[in-house]
């Protein structure tokens, strides 16, 4: 490495307060994003560094030293009934993000010093099959033992409260994937414990559909925030802050490049015919003016299966699919280095049209790159005005990557999706859905969120770990930052605490602003957007007209009290049974509204799971009942 570059990272892991502080996942926090280091040691050092920086969790009173001074509370005109608060967007040309991008990082560096995340798919997606009946694990199996084995998963943590005092200012990317949620469902389905490693939170909540209203117009998103009172503590408020992108009619062309695991471990399970399944209805899909290739790959690419790129009903690219089958080895580096390279031909021979290469496989790397940077690096793709879109989509439940698929399409301007099932394959990429997901709206699209200190004491992220990055790199154009398809909706909940002056009142409060910032995909324009986030912070959640804002709140906060169970203290655990068991009291106040919906009816069976995981984590008290 160059002392340029490594002094650039120095400078990411250890931006000043007005960055991420010591509250947010850089610094001490950074150096877990190296995947060989074990979980042993990715705690330990992460209690370090917080250790020496004095950052404390939610009720730590060192931490929230210099309080800034209370001051009256400034109220927004009052609304009208609901407690969300949508406004009006302001949209401005991003002059300073228009800029030369600055040279970037090597990926790697990137993933440690700026944890991004991207988007993706469509509100259908949620309406899933009922619940399958659940296999029992074997008889007396631990909860470790009932885990799926030879999964490789990357534990982020969680991000600790921040003092606004410290650092009032929260950016991360947007993300629209959903594949932790639906991973864990698979599980469950099958009679596994759900891994605390593999959920989160952020995916969880993105799973599910509000019903959030439309922007007034194509030009930008609407911003959508909504304040109540926390549903498990007393002392702090729940904010939620939603990003809906507008619904375009976009007739571009599209260039589709398959890159296919054609490996031995495809072998299991019916992960072959998932594939197979997704893949040809990729094919039917497309449009005669479409373009699609094929790429098998195993130990090395297959070269007999391999079809450069031709209209979607040529014969030879459905023979091709139709040919996968499990072979050897897994070289995903082979599979994706021809797959750019078709990708790059086709982006010359037909340069007006979105450019996408779908990698189809279980992530189980085992020859040449294993790392996702060292593959991506390898791959590379260096037109920023018309980028390879890429798109990972993983199969199979045992002997399962998700770390190197996450990281591929996070860090290769795409979107992470899982597929279950060949139904839930056709459903995916199905004409109407695939149209809505080819279609990118927004590029490098990422938030920042500024508290009020006068009213806001502390804020807290619900999940997004890996999706949060330094506050200076907000304002560069960076291509890791989310990719948003038409339509699309974000969600991010926030723990907040109020000061005393807030937290009662009953009319329209502004707590912060929010700002969006993106590339326009078509113009390569820098965008930019504000709002104000803003609530009543006396909304009693139990009260809320809302269902859907109190579902979205339970998946949060159940999603990230489980992923603690990863690296907290045994001791904490039934802190975190209680708590699963109060969200289910409070998800069953939603029956009557929501039971219709199968995708109530997943999560509150998905909920149940983790319920009896944790309980069976906690040790035990010594109490009668």
């Amino acid at each position: 490495m160059d002392p340029q570059s490594d002094s650039q990272s120095e400078e990411m892991r250890h931006s000043s307060s007005g960055a991420l502080g010591c509250g947010h996942a850089h610094g001490g926090r950074a150096v877990r994003r190296r995947a060989w280091w074990s979980v042993a040691a990715i705690v330990a050092v992460t209690m370090l560094v917080w250790s020496i920086a004095g950052c404390g969790g939610d009720d730590d009173d060192e931490y929230a030293a210099a309080p800034a001074a209370e001051a009256p509370v400034a109220e927004a005109p009052a609304a009208a009934s609901a407690p969300s608060v949508a406004e009006e967007p302001t949209f401005e040309r991003d002059v300073a993000s228009e800029m030369p991008m600055e040279e970037e990082m090597p990926m790697e560096e990137m993933a440690e010093s700026s944890d991004v995340g991207f988007s993706g798919a469509p509100a259908a997606e949620v309406e899933l099959a009922k619940p399958a009946a659940a296999s029992a694990p074997p008889d007396g199996a631990s909860a470790q033992e009932q885990y799926p084995p030879d999964t490789t998963f990357q534990d982020y943590g969680r991000v600790p409260a921040v003092d606004t005092s410290i650092d009032p200012v929260s950016t991360f990317s947007l993300d629209t994937d959903r594949t932790s949620y639906y991973l864990a469902l698979s599980w469950a389905r099958s009679g596994y414990a759900v891994l605390p490693d593999s959920v989160r939170a952020e995916e969880w909540v993105n799973a599910f559909a509000y019903d959030y209203d439309p922007p007034r117009d194509s030009r930008g998103f609407a911003v959508t925030s909504d304040i109540a009172e926390h549903p498990l503590d007393g002392d702090k408020h729940l904010a939620r802050i939603a990003f809906q992108a507008p619904e375009l009619r976009d007739d571009t062309p599209l260039n589709v490049t398959l890159v296919l695991d054609a490996s031995g471990s495809m072998g299991e399970g019916n992960r072959v015919a998932i594939a197979r399944e997704a893949a040809e209805t990729i094919r039917r899909s497309l449009a005669p003016r479409d373009r699609i290739a094929v790429v098998h790959f195993t130990t090395d690419v297959i070269d007999r299966f391999t079809v450069e790129h031709r209209e979607p009903e040529d014969a030879a690219v459905a023979r091709s699919i139709s040919q996968l089958a499990p072979h050897e080895a897994t070289n995903v580096q082979a599979g994706l280095d021809l797959g750019v390279q078709l990708a790059d031909r086709a982006r010359r021979a037909w340069p007006d049209a979105y450019n996408y290469i779908i990698l189809l496989s279980d992530g189980v790397a085992n020859v040449d790159a294993t790392n996702p940077f060292a593959i991506l690096e390898a791959a590379g793709d260096s037109d920023r005005q018309n980028p390879l879109r890429l798109i990972a989509i993983g199969v199979g439940i045992h002997n399962y990557n998700d770390y190197l698929l996450e990281q591929l399409a996070q860090h290769g301007n795409g979107w992470y999706r899982y597929l279950d099932n060949p139904e839930q394959a056709r459903a995916t990429f199905s004409r109407e859905n695939w149209l809505a997901l080819s279609v990118p709206y927004a590029d490098q699209t990422r938030a920042q969120v500024t508290w009020d200190p006068a009213l806001v004491r502390s804020w807290r992220i619900v999940g997004y770990e890996n999706r949060v990055t330094p506050d200076h790199t907000f304002e560069q154009n960076r291509q890791e930052f989310a990719e948003i398809y038409s339509g699309a909706a974000t969600t991010v909940f926030y723990e907040i605490e109020l000061r005393e002056g807030a937290r009662e009142r009953r009319a329209v409060v502004k707590l912060g602003d929010v700002e969006l910032r993106w590339v326009d995909p078509s113009s390569g324009a820098s965008l930019s957007q504000r709002a104000q986030v803003a609530g009543r912070p006396a909304a009693a959640f139990g009260a809320l007209d809302d269902a859907l804002f109190r579902l979205g709140a339970i998946v949060a906060l159940a999603s990230d009290r489980y992923s603690s169970l990863s690296y907290q203290y045994e001791r904490a655990a039934p802190g975190v049974y209680a708590d699963l068991t109060d969200l289910q009291d409070e998800l069953r106040v939603l029956e009557g509204s929501l039971g219709r919906l199968d995708a109530y009816r997943d999560f509150a069976f998905l909920l149940d799971v983790l319920t009896e995981t944790a309980g069976e984590a906690a040790p035990p008290s010594g109490y009668s009942r």
